[in-house]
C-alpha cells in the first residue's frame, strides 16, 4: 500500500510535531492558563506572519498550473479578507489596534520564519512553496484536535473562541484539501528536498510557540 506524500511528510516530521503539541505556550493556552500578555505578544507578532502567507500564496498562484493556482489564490483570499477582519476583531478585544500593530517590528524568529516561507516561493517550483505553508494550516489542526479536552474545559472565552476556529468542519475540510492538493501535484521525484522544506517549516512552527512564549525581542 502506498502511502500518501503528505502522509510521509507528515511521519518524517513526528517528533516535531509532539514536541509542538507539549509546549508550555499551546498546552497553557488550551487550559487557559496562560497569561494574556504572552497571547497578546503572539497576536501582534501573527500580523506580519498572516501578511506573508497572503503573498507566498499569491507568489505561488503566479507560477503554478490551474488547479494549484486556484487553490493558491482561494487561501490567499481567506488570509486577505476572513483571516484578516477576524484578526481585527480579536486586536479590538484585546484593546489594540491595528496601526499600532502594524509599525511593531517582527521579532527575530518570526523574520527569519517569514524569510524562509518567501524565498522557498520565490526559487522553487510551486509545490515546494505549497509544502512549506502546510506545517501552518495542518499543525494547528492537530494541535486543536490533540487537546480537544483541554479547551473543553477552559475557562478563558477569548482563547476558547480562538482555538475553536481550528476544530471546525470548515477548518478541517480546509486542511484536507490543501493536502490533496499536495498528493496530487504533479513531478513529487524530489521527495527527500519536500521532506526538508515540511521539517525545516514544522521547525519553525515551534520555534513561533518558543518565541511567543519567551517573549523574544531582538538584543541590539
Amino acid at each position: 500500500m502506498n502511502m500518501s506524500l503528505t502522509y510521509e511528510l507528515r511521519v518524517a516530521a513526528d517528533k516535531i510535531w509532539q514536541k509542538i503539541f507539549n509546549h508550555p505556550f499551546v498546552v497553557e493556552l488550551f487550559s487557559g492558563t496562560l497569561p494574556m500578555e504572552k497571547f497578546k505578544y503572539y497576536i501582534i507578532q501573527d500580523y506580519n506572519y498572516l501578511i506573508t502567507m497572503y503573498r507566498c500564496f499569491s507568489l505561488i498562484a503566479s507560477k503554478a498550473d490551474y488547479e494549484l493556482a486556484r487553490k493558491a489564490l482561494e487561501l490567499a483570499y481567506i488570509e486577505a479578507t476572513t483571516e484578516m477582519a477576524n484578526y481585527g476583531k480579536l486586536l479590538r478585544r484585546l484593546g489594540l489596534r491595528l496601526e499600532d500593530v502594524m509599525n511593531v517590528e517582527p521579532a527575530p524568529t518570526n523574520t527569519a520564519y517569514m524569510n524562509y516561507l518567501t524565498t522557498t516561493c520565490v526559487l522553487n517550483p510551486p509545490i515546494y512553496g505549497m509544502v512549506a505553508m502546510l506545517p501552518c494550516f495542518w499543525s494547528y489542526a492537530e494541535i486543536a484536535e490533540k487537546h480537544r479536552e483541554r479547551l473543553a474545559n477552559n475557562t478563558n472565552e477569548l482563547y476558547v473562541e480562538w482555538a475553536k476556529t481550528y476544530v471546525t468542519e470548515e477548518y478541517v475540510q480546509l486542511v484536507n484539501d490543501l493536502r490533496r492538493v499536495v498528493d496530487e501535484s504533479g513531478d513529487l521525484s524530489d521527495k527527500n528536498k519536500l521532506k526538508r522544506i515540511f521539517i525545516t517549516a514544522s521547525k519553525y512552527e515551534y520555534l513561533f510557540w518558543d518565541m511567543s512564549y519567551k517573549m523574544e525581542s531582538w538584543p541590539l
